[in-house]
């Protein structure tokens, strides 16, 4: 979906129509262009929306990473592939051309200044290097996350919070648990598709729009 605003703007690397990117306008090789100190992203969804604020200065490197991913609206129709009480996450794609360009491409690491309370919002990491498009949002106190030493990295920095639409984080399926992540590989590969025949209650990130 294209925001309203259709005037086009060069960004660094991207062209830009008002908030929207085209997917193949960027890729993980291009310049990053900074991020606003704040910018504000409604994740439309299958249970209602949510309005996320993200703070530059939490995670300058991770939060422009999102308003990249934002701006081309990597996110719109990935499904939310693990709830539990702790944890709300997703982050591919659903296209698994455009998931194996973008997911494999890490940023480099950044210590936490902000802690993962319930609300606040991080990027998933696996090692040194391994933020790349993968989100999940704090459902409960995760504070623990702040300084937790994870395969060679020490904590899990909050880049933004949820500031609306908490009620819907709280709604959102839940039933399959943590189950969809043994199967990250098959996500990886075949997208929605393997997740719509496996996992078909899964909830949808329906549209995304930038303010």
């Amino acid at each position: 979906m294209i925001h309203p605003l259709l005037r086009a703007v060069r960004r660094g690397p991207c062209f830009v129509f008002g908030a929207a990117v085209s997917l193949a306008a960027c890729a993980p090789s291009d310049a990053p262009t900074p991020a606003p100190e704040t910018f504000t992203v409604t994740f439309e969804t299958s249970r209602g929306p949510f309005d996320i604020e993200f703070v530059r200065a939490w995670s300058p490197v991770a939060v422009d990473r999102v308003w990249a991913l934002a701006g081309m609206q990597y996110w719109e129709g990935s499904r939310i592939y693990r709830v539990n009480d702790r944890y709300v996450q997703w982050g591919y794609s659903g296209q698994p051309g455009l998931d194996a360009e973008w997911v494999p491409s890490g940023i480099p690491d950044e210590p936490a200044s902000s802690s993962n309370v319930r609300g606040s919002v991080s990027f998933a990491r696996g090692g040194p290097g391994s933020r790349s498009t993968i989100l999940f949002i704090n459902r409960g106190d995760n504070s623990n996350l702040d300084d937790l030493a994870w395969n060679g990295v020490v904590g899990f920095p909050p880049v933004g919070r949820v500031v609306s639409g908490m009620e819907a984080v709280d709604q959102l399926y839940s039933g399959y648990g943590d189950d969809p992540m043994q199967w990250e590989d098959s996500i990886a590969a075949r997208g929605n598709a393997f997740l719509d025949r496996e996992y078909p209650l899964l909830d949808s990130i329906t549209s995304v729009f930038v303010r």
